[in-house]
Order: structure tokens, then C-alpha cells, then sequence
């Protein structure tokens, strides 16, 4: 469906390595910015959600948005201000 970066696997792992709650990395478009990706950490699917493994990173994203993930690749870019990002590409 789409690639991963080096850069946004390293990224994701260590997330999902810290994380308590859960081992699915949840993929959301930010609503204000033109394919920024939110990013969070959970421990279940939805319903409405596609689960796909890529990199041997598990990812859930809802139905409704798969389509701003098809054939695009997810960057990680940290900015010069410290503020890390998650792109579409």
C-alpha cells in the first residue's frame, strides 16, 4: 500500500518500544496540514480500520483515509526547531 522510510521505521520502532498502551501504530492525516501524519500507539484496532505489516511494523489506519496512503511513502522529518513530523510523500 505505501513505503516506509528508514528514517520513519527507526522512528516508529523506538515509539513502539516505549510504548505501554499497545503495538499497532496508528496512521491519521492531520486535518491542518496538507500530509502531516498523526501518528499514535494503541493496543486494538477499530472497527472501521485496515491493518496491514510493513517492515514488521503493524499499522492501523481507518477505511476512510487509506486511500492518502496509497503508493506515497511515510518520511519522518524532524524540523531545525526540535518539532518531529510524520509526511506523506
Amino acid at each position: 500500500m505505501f513505503e516506509v522510510t528508514e528514517a520513519a521505521a527507526a522512528e516508529l520502532e523506538a515509539r513502539v518500544k516505549a510504548s505501554t498502551v499497545g503495538k499497532l501504530i496508528r496512521l491519521q492525516m492531520r486535518k491542518s496540514c496538507f500530509m502531516k501524519v498523526k501518528v499514535t500507539v494503541e493496543n486494538a484496532a477499530a472497527k472501521n480500520d485496515d491493518c496491514l505489516t510493513i517492515l514488521k511494523l503493524d499499522f492501523i489506519i481507518d477505511k476512510g483515509e487509506c486511500h492518502y496512503f496509497r503508493h506515497k511513502t511515510l518520511d519522518f522529518v524532524p524540523d531545525h526547531t526540535g518539532f518531529k513530523q510524520f509526511e506523506v510523500l
